[in-house]
């Protein structure tokens, strides 16, 4: 009786663990992993960027100001995204696009602008995305796409890709020809600048993506908030940052908050 107990306490303690470790063995599934259906074809969603100082559409070469009064006009405003994601908080479904779905926005090239992208039809109320390159393909040598070093975003495999650029001129600028150069980047810690916003959609939008159908998103890229909130850049004490460190990564931390959705249209 005794040896009985014993097997079948075996028996039990054996499956038992094995149950645990079936289960802590399964493939956590990504909404990724996510068979889009036939429908959707290459896009069902267009995200749009636009650039703007505050309220204001941005035009290169014209004089705006900054938050502490400082005039400048821009003449390159650009920055990756990747990993972008739609968000239902009501539910907590995640649908990520493809890790490899690289994108440089660049406002001087306006077929940069409006990202075409394939998304399993539900219904999304926030967006996330992931400002700049991830560390993996920041040292995974020459590139092509978006990611093509001929882009101009690239400095070596060592400080890898420029995250983000801004460039101009300013009158404060205490930089020779009254320059003031942001190039953006760092993947290492402590000076990693990859920062990831998650926006919230209009009061009462959402996006409502049907099969069959298109839906657009429009997000503007706010320029002036580069220079404050929570970190004070002004032109006059730093007009240039072309490396990783500190002042890279608090410019980092102001411009991951310069990302509005002003509508949500679907179709």
């Amino acid at each position: 009786m005794k040896h009985s107990f014993q097997k079948i306490l075996s028996f039990v303690t054996i499956s038992a663990f094995t149950l645990l470790t079936l289960n802590a063995c399964k493939k956590d599934k990504s909404a990724e992993d996510v068979q889009l259906p036939p429908e959707v074809k290459d896009h069902n969603l267009v995200l749009k960027f636009k650039a703007v100082i505050d309220t204001v559409p941005l035009e290169f070469g014209k004089s705006y100001q900054n938050f502490f009064k400082q005039s400048f006009s821009v003449k390159t405003f650009k920055f990756y995204v990747h990993g972008i994601e739609m968000i239902n908080t009501d539910s907590g479904k995640v649908f990520r696009t493809g890790a490899d779905k690289y994108f440089l926005v660049d406002f001087s090239d306006s077929t940069t602008t409006e990202l075409k992208l394939a998304v399993l039809p539900y219904q999304y109320n926030r967006l996330g995305i992931t400002i700049g390159v991830d560390s993996a393909r920041n040292v995974s040598g020459a590139q092509t796409g978006a990611l093509d070093p001929a882009k101009g975003m690239f400095w070596t495999w060592n400080t890898g890709y420029i995250m983000a650029k801004l460039e101009g001129t300013s009158p404060s600028s205490t930089a020779p020809g009254g320059v003031f150069e942001y190039h953006i980047g760092g993947f290492k810690e402590p000076d990693n600048v990859l920062r990831k916003p998650v926006l919230l959609f209009p009061f009462g939008q959402s996006l409502d993506l049907k099969p069959g159908k298109t839906s657009e998103i429009t997000v503007t890229a706010n320029i002036g908030a580069w220079f404050y909130n929570p970190h004070d850049i002004k032109f006059n004490e730093n007009p240039v940052c072309t490396t990783p460190g500190v002042l890279a990564h608090q410019i980092a931390d102001n411009y991951s908050k310069m990302f509005t959705v002003i509508s949500v249209v679907n179709e």
